[in-house]
């Protein structure tokens, strides 16, 4: 059995940050599930440029709101707290938050599992996964 606190994993490597959000990784490879699970957020008049080469995910909304747009096809769609999206064949993507707005909150299902320490790369992907 896994049992995790959210309290006691702040400020700890599985607090990752990089601009225009946050993410505590909740499960991580280490755990042995086969895939992880974060609590994120992404920060009012964020802008995040992803393409998870290496990974799928599937992200729920449980607070805020904002947009995901589908970069090949410029397809837009409101994310509200209830809603799910999953760039389930690599698309990239891009998750803007108003200004205005308030922090959009997303708990998010990566497989294969991350390591915890994550960052994205320049081309708005995690590195692959070792081993």
């Amino acid at each position: 059995m896994i049992i995790k606190e959210k309290a006691n994993l702040r400020g700890t490597a599985r607090d990752a940050a990089g601009p225009g959000w946050t993410s505590l990784r909740l499960l991580v490879r280490s755990d042995g599930m086969g895939f992880s699970m974060t609590e994120t957020e992404v920060l009012p008049g964020a802008v995040l440029k992803l393409e998870y080469k290496h990974h799928v995910e599937a992200c729920y909304c449980i607070g805020g709101r904002g947009t995901v747009v589908e970069v090949a096809t410029g397809a837009r769609h409101e994310i509200t707290p209830g809603t799910l999206y999953a760039p389930n064949a690599h698309d990239r993507h891009e998750v803007h938050v108003p200004e205005d707005g308030d922090v959009l909150r997303l708990v998010c299902v990566f497989s294969p599992a991350l390591e915890g320490t994550e960052v994205h790369g320049p081309d708005g992907s995690y590195r692959a996964a070792e081993g």
